[in-house]
């Protein structure tokens, strides 16, 4: 019999012996194990039958009469294909079942629980989790639901572009670079074969060169005004450091006896062990601030450290009628100062905790050297140079004469 629309449509179930009625699959002749099963009751679905492995295997493919005779047929020739080809459709299908919870976000909240657990065994720095959290769980809101397996190049590089559209460039690299390695993790964990975000493009980014002249210096500084924003810029600018490493400062990573900052590896970006020398000015600043609530940070008033930045810098910007630079040029701004009063260029690496040139290669290897007494020297010099920048008087500090 051929299955179709006139001929299951007069197919009825016989009344076996015992007057019960029975349940029977009617074959269809033109498609090898395609058939129509007959049930007490009198529901009627579709089904697929075959062999693969040496094992029997039967699909079903939809309820009569949802399922039209023509449609069923349909989907029966695409499988007698497939089965002709070596594969197994049932098998793929439980497979879709068993990975259908392996979604983008799961798969992610397991990373990330990783990653925590290495923050805590002090191997990963707090903000990096931020940043991963940042980049894939907001970022790429719009793949959480797509399998896994699923997320491929085009889906990323849709995301990418609209962040570069939304966000800016930089913001869709960033983000770009935290999906790889989560990719990578994924495919090493066995969720995927293959990394697609390697082979989407990245923007094209301009090197920042900012430095601050002197005089928008001094209107940032005398701008600032109280409260942990203008400590955090201040204590920025004193000591060249990064913003998270400012920010998320701790109480028990001050010595006051030594005028020190000790960062442990998990909070610096080159997981080293880095000594901040506090100038006068520094030590004043931090003397100022007191445990609140027994909290162990210095900054901040929640969980992490001092949050709000976007907002506090516009307010500032405001203020100061300085405008196109970013928190990080602080940075850049005290390490060209250094080097303009004659502060060797390996004091500065050192200060700034940089493994770059005098420090890189093999001189980096065999010169353990911290240079402790060095970089405070530096720092101090650099804290008086810039107390006269703020004053808007000449400075008094000399450019050391280099050997």
């Amino acid at each position: 019999m051929k299955l179709t629309v006139n001929a299951t449509a007069d197919l009825t179930l016989p009344v076996a012996k015992d007057g019960k009625p029975g349940d029977r699959i009617e074959w269809d002749d033109d498609i090898k194990g395609f058939g129509l099963r007959l049930r007490e009751g009198g529901k009627r679905v579709w089904v697929f039958q075959y062999k693969s492995g040496g094992r029997q295997r039967r699909m079903t493919l939809g309820s009569y009469p949802a399922m039209g005779a023509p449609k069923a047929r349909e989907r029966a020739e695409t499988l007698h294909a497939e089965v002709k080809l070596g594969r197994d459709p049932a098998g793929d299908k439980a497979e879709d079942q068993a990975r259908s919870g392996e979604t983008f976000k799961a798969c992610l909240d397991l990373y990330l629980r990783r990653r925590r657990a290495e923050k805590d065994e002090g191997k990963l720095r707090a903000a990096t989790i931020g940043t991963i959290e940042r980049h894939l769980d907001r970022n790429l809101k719009a793949l959480h639901a797509t399998r896994i397996d699923k997320v491929d190049r085009r889906a990323i590089a849709l995301e990418l572009g609209r962040l570069t559209t939304d966000s800016g460039p930089v913001q869709a690299n960033r983000t770009r670079s935290s999906l790889v390695k989560f990719l990578s993790w994924c495919a090493g964990e066995g969720f995927i074969d293959a990394n697609p975000a390697m082979f989407t493009n990245k923007n094209p980014e301009q090197t920042r060169d900012r430095v601050l002249t002197d005089a928008e210096l001094r209107k940032i500084w005398l701008a600032l005004g109280e409260g942990d924003y203008a400590d955090i810029l201040r204590l920025l600018t004193l000591t060249g450091q990064r913003e998270r490493e400012i920010s998320e400062l701790r109480f028990d990573e001050i010595d006051f006896d030594r005028a020190l900052i000790t960062l442990s590896p998990a909070r610096t970006k080159n997981r080293r062990w880095h000594n901040v020398a506090l100038s006068a000015a520094a030590v004043e600043i931090l003397k100022k601030r007191r445990p609140f609530n027994g909290r162990a940070l210095v900054f901040g008033t929640g969980q992490g450290g001092f949050s709000g930045w976007n907002k506090a810098k516009i307010k500032l910007d405001e203020r100061a009628k300085v405008t196109g630079w970013r928190i990080h040029d602080l940075r850049r701004t005290a390490a060209t100062r250094m080097a303009e009063i004659g502060i060797a260029p390996h004091i500065i690496e050192s200060v700034l905790n940089h493994i770059s040139g005098a420090k890189a290669s093999v001189a980096g290897i065999y010169n353990r050297a911290t240079y402790e007494p060095e970089k405070a020297t530096a720092l101090a010099r650099w804290a008086e140079h810039l107390a006269t920048i703020v004053a808007g008087r000449e400075s008094n500090v000399a450019p050391l004469r280099r050997a």
